[in-house]
């Protein structure tokens, strides 16, 4: 039997049953379409997550009272809480002492309201930061500036705003010189930052940066810093951690065989954190489109299993005329396997269409994987082998004149 025989008589096949196979098609292309979705939403979201990561600096760490082992369970945390807060000395100190510390800065963090004119905002983050901070991390400036060292040497009021403070308080007008209240204090604004979008429907831009001094003055002064240093080169990174936490230690009177009552996290722990947290949700995610395709298989043998009992005079018939065995088994799993194609390449197409819609309305970065590509084609194949194999050996197998008996 020539192969284009083969695929006619499967298409004659399907087109006589054309309810049958539609919502076996359909079946496919809704798994196939969820796999490559999910997958290029995951794929998508774990480039911008390792983006925003990656922007604290390769060369750059942090020193805190909590870190990410410490939310790893309640006991951890609790344990966390009871150590001292890191001051402004801190910071201080080991910018004096630390030799190999290219750069030493610190922030911290409120919520307040916002208000301009008839405009407010409601539980606005706050940020404290030094004036290093564009040094230390890629946080980039789009118009103006952020605070200088002689502004937070003497608790100037000024502001730097992101893009959706922009949006919401000073529409169509530049914020640059602008009164910005926050609080019951007023703030001049200085600086606006580039924009950086939102990410499942948090908006990464609504922040005001203000001096780390200035925070602690209007707003409180007793909270925990978060002191970020900066290596001189990814090789000298471990030395330059060690000899921080050789200062903090011996400031904060840590005996030798005690472990540090403090925390030092780099942008790979927060990676490897943010892997650990989200493994088993993305595992899952792609496992449930996986069910569906195992029940789209279970349809496409039981509509092959009606196939095969519907036509077994047909079968008869062609087996006394001479042919074989394998001429059965191949045009069943032939038939079993265009439906199983013809769904994949649909599932992909409308897969990659949903993928580009969802990381849009996400503001995630568009990623079509080609893993998951080649995975949707050998699945969709893999569900058209092995769900019609059984029915496609089974006709195979009846006996002709037993076949041709049939009623």
């Amino acid at each position: 039997m020539l192969f284009g025989d083969l695929l006619r008589l499967s298409f004659t096949a399907l087109r006589a049953h054309k309810l049958r196979t539609f919502l076996t098609i359909f079946g496919i292309v809704i798994g196939v379409t969820s796999v490559i979705a999910i997958v290029s939403i995951v794929v998508g979201m774990n480039e911008k997550v390792t983006g925003l990561i990656n922007n604290m600096g390769t060369t750059t760490f942090f020193v805190s009272k909590f870190g990410v082992d410490d939310y790893h369970s309640e006991d951890a945390f609790r344990e966390a809480r009871r150590r001292k807060d890191i001051k402004f000395r801190d910071v201080q100190a080991i910018e004096k002492d630390c030799r190999l510390c290219e750069e030493v800065g610190a922030r911290t963090m409120t919520f307040r309201q916002l208000k301009h004119g008839p405009n407010k905002l409601n539980s606005v983050v706050i940020v404290g930061t030094t004036s290093n901070f564009i040094k230390i991390t890629d946080f980039e400036v789009a118009e103006g500036r952020i605070h200088s060292e002689f502004e937070q040497d003497r608790y100037r009021q000024v502001a730097l705003i992101g893009d959706k403070i922009r949006e919401e308080l000073y529409e169509g007008e530049d914020p640059i010189g602008k009164e910005l209240k926050i609080g019951i204090h007023k703030f001049e604004i200085i600086g606006l930052a580039k924009p950086r979008g939102s990410m499942l429907g948090e908006d990464l831009d609504e922040f005001v940066i203000i001096p780390i001094t200035t925070l602690l003055k209007n707003y409180g002064s007793h909270r925990s810093l978060d002191i970020f240093i900066k290596a001189p080169t990814e090789e000298a990174m471990q030395e330059t951690i060690d000899q921080a936490r050789v200062i903090l230690r011996a400031r904060r009177h840590v005996d030798f065989q005690d472990e540090d009552d403090f925390a030092v996290t780099t942008s790979e722990d927060w990676l490897e954190f943010y892997g650990r947290v989200t493994g088993t949700i993305q595992i899952v995610a792609i496992a449930i489109p996986l069910i569906a395709l195992v029940v789209a298989g279970i349809v496409v043998m039981n509509i092959m299993m009606v196939s095969v009992t519907e036509r077994t005079r047909e079968i008869g018939i062609r087996k006394s005329l001479g042919a074989r065995k394998r001429h059965i088994m191949l045009q069943f799993l032939s038939e079993a396997l265009m439906m199983s194609l013809f769904g994949g390449a649909l599932g992909i197409a409308f897969g990659i269409l949903l993928a580009k819609v969802l990381t849009q309305e996400g503001d995630l970065p568009f990623v079509i994987s080609q893993t998951a590509i080649l995975g949707g084609i050998f699945i969709s194949t893999g569900v058209g082998v092995i769900f019609g194999l059984y029915p496609a050996m089974k006709g195979a197998r009846l006996d002709p004149v037993d076949a041709m008996r049939y009623e």
